[in-house]
């Protein structure tokens, strides 16, 4: 889940009350989310630490699926648009994350409920490791 390299990065930012939504795509799809409480910034200064070499170009039209997204799981409500992610991870982070996706919303698991879902019931840490480092907050929580 390292930084992608891509030549141009879009962003976008959204706030809701004191929380600023901090959205990154490239062309093939969504690179990630980021968080911030209080603190705005624009997006591309943002981000300028996690992509340093790239790009970055503020446009709501290449995270408009990103953002709807993220506005539905808010309301707690499933997204009736498809995302496409371009961000790297192991096959086993990919499991987690699909797995992630699957819990109802307004439902909880532990990480060890997780670990025994993807057949490693004794990973509980590994999924902790896995969340820690989730590209996509709100999509996969």
């Amino acid at each position: 889940m390292a930084g992608t390299t891509v030549p141009e990065i879009y962003c976008w930012n959204i706030k809701i009350e004191d929380l600023n939504i901090y959205l990154a795509s490239s062309k093939r799809g969504a690179l990630r989310i980021g968080l911030s409480l209080r603190e705005k910034r624009d997006s591309a200064t943002f981000f300028r630490k996690r992509f340093p070499n790239t790009r970055l170009v503020e446009n709501y039209p290449l995270n408009k699926l990103l953002a709807q997204a993220v506005q539905a799981a808010l309301l707690n409500k499933p997204c009736r648009s498809t995302v496409d992610f371009d961000f790297s991870c192991t096959p086993f982070q990919w499991q987690v994350l699909k797995t992630i996706a699957r819990i109802p919303f307004g439902e909880t698991r532990t990480y060890g409920d997780v670990a025994s879902m993807v057949g490693k019931p004794k990973g509980a840490r590994a999924i902790g490791q896995v969340m820690r480092k989730n590209p996509m907050p709100l999509i996969f929580p």
